[in-house]
Parts: structure tokens; C-alpha cells; sequence
């Protein structure tokens, strides 16, 4: 069984990974002359920082399990702090707990944090008890959560947690595809507010348990040893401008959307048609490292969300060596700053002083922070996270029905498909590899 994997970033070497280790002769393909797409970690002030996603979750099994295959399982930790803030209404104010990605499940504690006027707090306060209909079929999340909690908790909560993970907003975002658990929710019943606190109370996941995974030296540790497990299977700055050259039984395409329509048009019109009109967003990740002395505002927690109706350039700070225990153990302050999102194209069009200079300017904004660093690192991510827009699963089924009818050898499967996390993206990667060697094994 010939099984050809194109794309080396971490559903690919998932996928390459899972097709080896049952037996299959594997090559994967990558255009680039590294693996791991944006699993990268890099050198800052002395301390190993991620350029690209610093965790995964813990609540998923996928990730988890592929690091304990490999031997990694005893060396992953989790956040230090678990208390994270919002810059909202001219300070950085506590997120109130319990939350589900930003919908407040304690109306008290809302009104507590300060992070919505008490107009916005009594709007809330009447949810469990709006009339409405459950949910059917699939909306933008932020035509949920208006109609339910009131636009201030939509766009100073939600789009902050939900908007920031996928670097959109929450009128653009698919509450199906984006945020299954508040889907689930609504689907049970009118009340998002009641019915994420029954699921919650439902939950066989210990409450206390860590929510995020990451490793010491950074995440590009779990796609190296990947890498390292293909060995000389994985082919690097080797493009494939089109599959239907490629050798193999099965072919298993893991590219970004723009790219792997490129190498399908051939073979599959329809899908490439189709994995072209998926939208991408650019985001750019500023780290910056402090002398200790010079940062004066507490950073005990894992950092802070800056809501777009705020009109800042940042839309995170993640308070790095405070978050994890083995960043910054020698006291440097190391900060990790997000900028960017899809329609807000600034940071991309900035120079590098220009980028550096708007970032430090809202650090001064919203956490009083005027030092100048001593070390920065400017990390570009062009067109690197897909948005889903509401209807974004149907359209992945016509897109897997497609290339099923035009060409069955092919599986086309990505972070655009159904999830961008790295657990996600692992769990698709896997998946696709097991459902090759199925379909290959049926096929006799």
C-alpha cells in the first residue's frame, strides 16, 4: 500500500505518522525546507518561544495521545495561571468565571468584572427567560449571542474569546463549525445560558482539569519528533503542483485551501472550485522580552483579550513567562502579542518599526507598559488561518463528495476542514490516513 501524503504541517505528518506506523509505504511531500508549518519554535532572549500556537487543548484525547505514542506524555504541562483578563472599558478587568468561550453562566460575576456597562449586565440577566425556538441548522455565531445576551456581551466577550481564536468576528463565524458546545447547546433548548450550565453540570471532565497541554521547548517539539519518525520518508522543498502526477494507491492532500484547490483542479474540478472560495485571515505574532524590573503592572495570570469595539491594533497579550512555568524561569518578562484579523489587514501592511511601535503603544494603552524591550521577534503568518463561514460544514461535505466521485483515491483534508487547533488538525490527519488504509484494504 502506497500511500503519498502532501503537506508536512501537523495534520500531515499526523497523517504520515498514522499511515507508517500501519504498515504503509509512505512518502510525504513539503514545499517548504521545514516541517511543522506553524508548529515553529525559536530562540528570544534566551528562552525557546513559539512563533505559532503555544498549546493544545487537554479536553480532547487526540493530541494527548499522539504525545504519549511518541514518549512525549510525561514531559506535558499545563498553564501556571488560569486566570485570564479583558481590556475593556479603559481597563483590564477579570474574566468572570464560569464562562463557556466568553458567554457568562453567572450573571453576578459579570457584573462584578466591569467588563460590560450595568445596562449590558441587565440585558444579560433577562436570557434564560427570552422567548425563542432551539436552533436548527446553522447561523453566525454572532446572530446567536446577540439575540440571546445583548451586543455588549456578544463584542466584549465573545467575539473576543471566539473572534480571537480564529482571528474573525462573530457575525462572519459559523456557530457549528466554529463552536460546536454552544451549537450543542442551542440546539437543546432556547436558553444558551441554561442549557451550557446543564452540559456543564453533565460533564464527565473534572472541572479542575487542565484545559491546555503544552511541552517544555516549545510545541515544534512535537512536530519534530514527527519528522524525526518519518526520517527519510519526508520529502522536504519538494512542491506537488498537481496529484494526479503523484505515484501512489492513495494520495492525501493537507494543504492550506488556496493551495491544495491548485493540486486538485485537474482531477477534481468541482472541489477545486469550491476550496477556493474559503477565506483566510493574516495575523502576525509580536514576542517581546522585558527585564522584570521594568514591567510594573502585575502580570499574574495567562494575559489578556483586547475587544475589536475597543479600536486597538493588538487583539491578545498572552503574559508568557507567566503562563508557563519553563518561560522566562530566569526572570525575563516575555510577552506574546497577536495582532491581526480577517478584514483588519494593518499588521500585514506595516513595516517592522511601524508594527513594533503600534504594539507598544497599546501596551502603554492597556497595561501601562512604556520600557523599551531588549529582544523583539516579528512573526508573519500570511493567510494562515481559514475562516468558517455559516454553511462551512455543508460545503466541506460537497467538497469530500466531489473529490469521492472524481477521483476516490484522493482525500483532501485540512485545519480548513473541520477544525484549526493542532488537536483538531491531528485527529483529521489520523483520520484520513485510517480511512485510506480502509478503503484500500476493502478495495482487496
Amino acid at each position: 500500500m502506497r500511500i503519498a501524503v502532501v503537506g508536512a504541517g501537523i495534520t500531515g505528518l499526523a497523517a504520515g505518522y498514522e499511515a507508517a506506523r500501519s504498515g504503509a509505504e509512505v512518502v510525504v511531500y513539503e514545499a517548504s525546507p521545514r516541517a511543522g508549518g506553524r508548529m515553529l519554535t525559536s530562540e528570544l532572549a534566551g528562552q525557546a518561544v513559539d512563533e505559532g500556537p503555544d498549546a493544545f487543548l487537554a479536553r480532547v484525547p487526540w493530541a494527548v495521545e499522539l504525545c504519549r505514542e511518541l514518549g512525549l506524555g510525561p514531559e506535558l504541562v499545563s498553564p501556571a495561571q488560569r486566570s485570564a483578563f479583558v481590556y475593556s472599558r479603559g481597563a483590564l478587568r477579570t474574566l468572570p468565571l464560569p464562562n463557556v468561550l466568553g458567554v457568562p453562566l453567572d450573571f453576578d460575576a459579570l457584573a462584578a468584572s466591569g467588563i460590560v456597562s450595568p445596562d449590558g449586565v441587565d440585558r444579560a440577566r433577562r436570557e434564560p427567560d427570552l422567548a425563542g425556538s432551539p436552533l436548527t441548522g446553522d447561523q453566525a455565531v454572532g446572530a446567536l449571542v446577540r439575540r440571546r445576551l445583548g451586543d455588549e456581551v456578544a463584542d466584549r466577550l465573545v467575539d473576543p474569546l471566539i473572534g480571537g481564536i480564529n482571528a474573525s468576528s462573530i457575525d462572519h463565524l459559523s456557530v457549528r463549525a466554529a463552536v460546536p458546545q454552544l451549537a450543542e447547546a442551542a440546539a437543546r433548548g432556547p436558553s444558551l445560558v441554561r442549557e451550557l450550565t446543564h452540559l456543564a453540570a453533565s460533564a464527565t471532565t473534572d472541572p479542575e482539569a487542565p484545559v491546555f497541554h503544552t511541552l517544555p521547548g516549545g510545541m515544534a517539539r512535537l512536530s519534530d519528533e514527527l519528522a524525526d519518525r518519518l526520517g527519510d520518508r519526508l520529502r522536504l522543498s519538494s512542491a506537488v503542483p498537481d496529484v494526479g502526477h503523484v505515484d501512489a494507491d492513495r494520495v492525501i492532500v493537507t494543504a492550506p485551501a488556496a493551495e491544495a484547490a491548485a493540486m486538485v483542479a485537474r482531477v477534481s474540478p468541482t472541489a477545486a472550485g469550491l476550496l477556493g472560495g474559503i477565506e483566510y485571515a493574516s495575523v502576525v505574532l509580536v514576542s517581546l522580552a522585558y527585564a522584570a524590573d521594568d514591567v510594573h503592572h502585575p502580570v499574574a495570570g495567562s494575559g489578556y483579550l483586547v475587544p475589536a469595539v475597543e479600536g486597538r491594533t493588538i487583539t491578545a497579550c498572552s503574559w508568557a513567562s507567566s503562563k508557563w512555568a519553563h518561560v522566562g524561569s530566569d526572570g525575563t518578562v516575555v510577552l506574546r502579542v497577536s495582532v491581526g484579523r480577517h478584514g483588519d489587514n494593518r499588521a500585514m501592511t506595516l513595516s517592522d518599526d511601524g508594527l513594533v511601535d503600534a504594539v507598544r503603544d497599546d501596551l502603554g494603552v492597556t497595561m501601562g507598559l512604556s520600557a523599551e524591550p531588549h529582544a523583539v521577534r516579528i512573526s508573519r503568518w500570511e493567510r494562515s488561518l481559514p475562516q468558517f463561514r455559516p454553511g462551512h460544514l455543508e460545503l466541506v461535505a460537497d467538497i469530500e463528495s466531489a473529490v469521492a466521485r472524481d477521483a476516490p483515491w484522493l482525500t483532501v483534508t485540512g485545519a480548513w476542514a473541520r477544525g484549526l487547533g493542532v488537536a483538531a488538525c491531528i485527529h483529521q490527519g489520523r483520520t484520513a490516513a485510517q480511512t485510506a488504509l480502509d478503503a484500500a484494504e476493502a478495495a482487496g
